[in-house]
């Protein structure tokens, strides 16, 4: 293929590939510099978190017989048991999975799960650091939106400019996610730059592997044109050069 060839084909690809991926493009550049301007500890809203003292389960006073609650629960089955604290108390959670849990106080025995909406403020309550009230609570039962964990849980929001939300998990009295403004944006950016609109997860789908191979035709495309065009490699590809290639 000769250069003038060349040229007229490059040029009709770049043409037609530039509007199609020059947005996609647009909207990678913009995802790469908003992720590398906000830290993920701002973006998880680690920031927000407040400095809690983790008790030394050494020093809790459990009482209750494990047997005992094993035999109380009404789980299908028991995966792990974990000790831990609730709101200053000792307590016993026995999980089936991540969503089907007992809460159990671990001196008396008595069953703390699930927990209400006075409990599952004050949890949020102690956790947001930053200056701001609690604005209103919803009861989340589906994994959709901003929040995919566990379920039920207590979306807490906050007043705050950043419009916080923190879910609270019903079962376990403990704080799943946090999420806020900043989260959101970068929810909505990744979204674009991997093209999963619906998990934000899979970045292995078809659509971004043929947008980043149309990507790469077309930045390729464009240097084969400015190569082409090069005033130098003009003159070199010109009737002259012809003849002196021929003879």
């Amino acid at each position: 293929m000769n250069r003038q060839r060349m040229q007229k084909v490059t040029r009709r690809w770049h043409r037609f590939l530039g509007p199609l991926i020059g947005v996609q493009l647009l909207f990678w550049t913009l995802g790469g510099i908003y992720f590398s301007w906000f830290d993920l500890d701002n973006v998880h809203g680690d920031y927000e978190r407040a400095d809690q003292a983790v008790p030394d389960l050494r020093e809790l006073p459990v009482a209750v017989s494990i047997v005992s609650l094993l035999e109380r629960s009404k789980l299908a089955r028991i995966e792990e048991i974990r000790l831990g604290a609730f709101l200053g108390r000792p307590v016993v959670r026995l999980y089936e999975d991540g969503d089907h849990v007992e809460m159990y106080d671990a001196t008396s025995g008595e069953m703390l799960s699930p927990i209400g909406e006075a409990e599952a403020r004050a949890v949020a309550a102690a956790d947001f650091a930053p200056p701001g009230s609690i604005a209103a609570v919803q009861m989340v039962t589906e994994k959709e939106g901003e929040y995919k964990n566990v379920v039920p849980a207590y979306r807490i929001r906050f007043d705050n400019w950043k419009r916080t939300h923190l879910y609270v998990h019903a079962n376990t009295g403990l704080v799943t996610a946090r999420r806020n403004a900043i989260w959101r944006g970068f929810d909505f950016l990744w979204m674009l730059h991997i093209l999963d609109f619906r998990e934000r997860e899979n970045f292995n789908n078809w659509l971004l592997r043929s947008l980043s191979l149309l990507g790469l035709i077309t930045i390729v495309s464009g240097y084969v044109l400015w190569l082409v065009t090069m005033p130098r490699l003009r003159r070199w590809g010109g009737a002259g050069g012809d003849r002196d290639l021929r003879a």
